[in-house]
């Protein structure tokens, strides 16, 4: 049992890594350089958060304890790269998505006939709620002065980085399954 829990703590963090430095070392430079106006706390291409909504799906409630390190590591990092964000920004940004991600699941699962959707639809949708709890929460916690903006970005941001991430990933399973069958050749 403790081998698999850190199995999947080392499988989340890897990934919640590696979407962060994308996000940091190329998606935030390129950000700021087309669009300087807007505040660096608030990516317009989030790439972590397709791992948060992945994370939820395999994990559930565990999930938040498996990403919390990688977070608090790349917080430290953003504030290296000029980046505030509130120390407790992580915290509350797991916990904000986390239940905007169990709000989707229930109104989504509470009535199987009005909605028969496919997985990925349930991904966006779960994504898309996650990401509004975030923005709203992060928009208080950050004292933002135009918080309908604020809310506007994160969610933007968080929805792109999901569908970017689930994209990525969907390309990186038929390179490895393309891979299997040419092997077997």
């Amino acid at each position: 049992m403790l081998k698999e829990e850190i199995e999947h703590f080392l499988l989340t963090s890897f990934a919640l890594i590696c979407a962060w430095a994308l996000t940091l070392g190329f998606v935030t430079p390129l950000q700021q350089m087309l669009l300087p106006n807007v505040s660096s706390s608030i990516g317009l291409l989030f790439l972590p958060h397709g791992v948060r909504i992945l994370s939820f799906y395999f994990y559930g409630w565990k999930a938040v304890l498996y990403l919390l390190p990688a977070n608090y590591l790349f917080l430290l990092l953003s504030l290296q790269s000029g980046i505030y964000l509130h120390p407790l920004a992580p915290i509350v940004s797991l916990i904000a998505c986390y239940v905007g991600y169990l709000l989707a699941t229930e109104v989504i699962n509470g009535d199987t006939t009005q909605f028969n959707i496919k997985r990925w639809h349930f991904f966006l949708i779960a994504g898309a709620v996650s990401s509004i709890f975030n923005g709203i929460t992060l928009s208080m916690l950050h004292f933002n002065d135009n918080s309908l903006l604020s809310v506007l970005g994160y969610v933007i941001g968080d929805v792109a980085g999901l569908a970017v991430c689930f994209f990525m990933l969907i390309y990186a399973f038929r390179i490895v399954r393309m891979a299997s069958f040419t092997e077997r050749d």
